[in-house]
């Protein structure tokens, strides 16, 4: 059987927290100080897999954003998210034989890396279209997440390319921002805002550029290793996912399992066996999503108890304050003063 894969433990590498800190760092927010403000130990860039959880590393994003006061920061992170700091798979993409061979690698493993996106290539007669949809809502870090993602992705085409993207077309998701001209500074072309989703596009004739680096032997040998990495994450089970995903974009209003299992298109009765297998039911996954709602709510926000038991999907305050302290022994009052 396997494990059932907790919301907590969807994992960020490492080196994008450290490359955070560092860009952080040159704005003048400390280390110490970033962890403070963001209620994330320090201790937990120690696991020993290298890894974050999802929402420490959000938790982080949001006071650098707030405190470096630098809009274009997720524009900037994603420079610095060179091939080598996304690991195995980056090592791979400089292996690979050609540029479409490197896509198609990525595409196949992109989610050891625990991207909030959705990654899909579509076939043009002349043109190859990178497509990024959120597969779990980012709210606030929308479009921080979004300039981070696209802005690695030109960086490592145009490094494994070796010269200037021409013909290149951009597209994002959300509105002009404010600092939209440093968009041209970036990619060196005008981008297109309010698309349906987050594009990139190419002409076909870069996918049979030979890499430098190319060598079968280690394509095969990171392939084994992002095998045994997703297998070890369990991030292959998407049903699972989707529950938590499903819970995580209707916060107030949570479904039960019928409404849930046909918004997620199946049955009742599949889902809770298919939950089952996991070690997990629908009932535990819902109490994990409140409660991590719960921990957030109470611990960066001053909304009175009430409105947080309503957000929750509490009718009752009482019954929030009873399930809260069954989730971590201690009243929601008291854990808010503790923290």
């Amino acid at each position: 059987m396997k494990t059932a894969l907790m919301f907590t433990a969807e994992l960020v590498p490492v080196a994008y927290v450290e490359a955070l800190l560092g860009l952080a760092g040159e704005f003048g927010l400390g280390r110490e100080a970033l962890f403070t403000a963001a209620r994330v130990r320090p201790q937990a860039l120690d696991n020993p897999n290298g890894r974050l959880s999802f929402i420490d590393f959000n938790m982080l994003a949001s006071v650098a954003l707030q405190r470096c006061h630098e809009p274009a920061l997720g524009l900037l992170l994603g420079q610095r998210l060179n091939v080598s700091s996304h690991g195995i798979l980056g090592y791979a993409v400089l292996a690979s034989a050609n540029l479409g061979q490197a896509i198609q690698f990525a595409l196949k493993y992109y989610r050891v890396l625990g991207l909030a996106f959705d990654l899909d290539v579509i076939q043009e007669p002349e043109r190859l279209q990178l497509r990024a949809v959120e597969s779990m809502p980012m709210g606030p870090l929308s479009q921080f997440a979004g300039e981070a993602l696209f802005a690695s992705l030109f960086s490592i085409a145009t490094f494994l390319v070796g010269s200037p993207l021409q013909g290149l077309a951009l597209g994002f998701a959300h509105p002009p921002p404010s600092h939209a001209p440093r968009y041209l500074e970036v990619f060196g072309v005008q981008v297109q805002f309010d698309q349906p989703y987050h594009w990139l596009s190419l002409p076909k004739n870069y996918l049979e550029r030979p890499m430098a680096l190319a060598n079968p032997g280690t394509v095969q040998m990171c392939e084994q290793q992002c095998e045994a990495l997703l297998a070890s994450l369990d991030v292959q089970d998407g049903l699972l996912t989707r529950v938590r995903r499903l819970l995580l974009a209707r916060p107030g209003d949570f479904p039960d399992l019928h409404s849930a299992a046909q918004a997620l298109h199946t049955s009742g009765r599949s889902l809770r066996r298919h939950l089952s297998e996991l070690g997990t039911s629908y009932q535990q996954v819902l109490d994990e999503v409140r409660k991590r709602l719960a921990l957030q709510y109470l611990t960066t926000t001053h909304l009175p108890l009430y409105e947080i038991a309503f957000l929750l999907g509490f009718s009752d305050p009482s019954n929030f304050r009873r399930a809260f302290k069954k989730w971590t022994g201690k009243s929601p009052g008291e854990f808010r003063r503790e923290h």
